[in-house]
């Protein structure tokens, strides 16, 4: 019988490539948001571990992640923003072959108090289309330059019709600039107008899908989002990348966004403490409810979904992207 060798005493010696392909596949199990959101809770926890003196090391005791959470729920993050930073170091420790802390009686038992004690609701409030009427209104007379001017007004009022997250229009910094919406996204067909999604909050789950928007005049109003959105996508051209770019292809970031917004908000006298660019989705869905005209949803040949404006209520039930938008706008 030939000699035996230990599974520890190979693994220096599997080749290059197949460590590679292990990476690559662990990468790419995770959402590109994902990755992002986890870094920043090791970053938090490694930060917190600095101020006590303590150097991050895994698996992070039990007693540790105790006065984490509570230093998180002292700081004022809310209870979603601090279960979120749990899960992400839980997957570090799951990913390392460690217990998983989250699953800890007290770590769980802290989460729940936290819920409990939460006392600040959600403020925000919707941008109805008087409200964005308002807006659109002041553009020219708040932003100074014309290249701005259209697509600011374009943002506005496609996040309005297409209840659009910000963070689907704009990336928060240039390296995620592919997660948002890109040029080759949207199209127009005389006054309807044509939007593919491929990253959204819950892609991973429901895959890419597809949304015609009537760009006609709104009712009661003077804003034609067909005629926004060509003249935004005139005068940027057919570069690729980002959908919301300046000419160079440069994305907008969605810090210059919400200082725009916040300028537009001020002229117009209202607060910026409760208009927030998500206000824009939650006035969009609250109107086409309103209007009993929510999403629809169809095949499309070729795979995904293609979803329209219709006149009843039935998709509000819907488990794609219409349920998203029409019921938990607030998300």
């Amino acid at each position: 019988m030939g000699q035996q060798t230990s599974y520890s005493a190979t693994v220096p010696h599997i080749s290059g490539g197949l460590r590679d392909t292990v990476g690559m596949l662990l990468q790419a199990s995770l959402a590109p948001s994902s990755r992002l959101q986890y870094e920043r809770a090791w970053y938090k926890l490694v930060g917190f571990l600095h101020s006590l003196g303590l150097v991050p090391v895994l698996p992070v005791p039990i007693y540790i992640m105790m006065f984490f959470i509570a230093h998180l729920h002292n700081a004022g993050l809310a209870p979603a923003s601090i279960i979120s930073y749990v899960s992400a170091i839980s997957y570090f420790h799951k990913i390392n072959g460690f217990q998983d802390p989250a699953k800890s009686f007290i770590i769980s038992r802290l989460l729940i108090g936290a819920q409990n004690l939460r006392t600040v609701s959600d403020v925000r409030l919707p941008i109805t289309l008087p409200i964005l009427t308002k807006l659109v209104t002041a553009v020219p007379i708040v932003i100074t330059s014309r290249y701005k001017q259209v697509m600011l007004r374009a943002m506005m009022v496609l996040a309005f019709k297409a209840y659009l997250r910000v963070g689907e229009m704009v990336p928060g910094s240039p390296r995620t600039g592919q997660n948002c919406l890109q040029r080759q996204d949207i199209s127009l067909n005389g006054d309807l107008i044509s939007v593919s999604f491929r990253h959204f909050k819950h892609s991973r789950k429901h895959g890419s899908q597809s949304l015609q928007i009537p760009g006609g005049v709104i009712p009661a109003s003077l804003i034609s989002p067909a005629s926004c959105v060509r003249d935004f996508l005139h005068a940027r051209g057919t570069v690729q990348g980002p959908l919301f770019a300046y000419v160079d292809g440069t994305p907008m970031l969605r810090r210059e966004f919400d200082f725009l917004l916040k300028h537009l908000l001020e002229f117009c006298g209202l607060s910026s403490q409760v208009f927030k660019g998500h206000s824009f989705r939650i006035g969009g869905a609250t109107s086409a409810a309103l209007r009993e005209s929510p999403m629809h949803r169809s095949e499309q040949r070729g795979g995904g979904l293609l979803m329209h404006l219709g006149n009843t209520l039935s998709c509000l039930m819907s488990p794609v992207r219409s349920f998203n938008y029409c019921l938990f706008y607030s998300l």
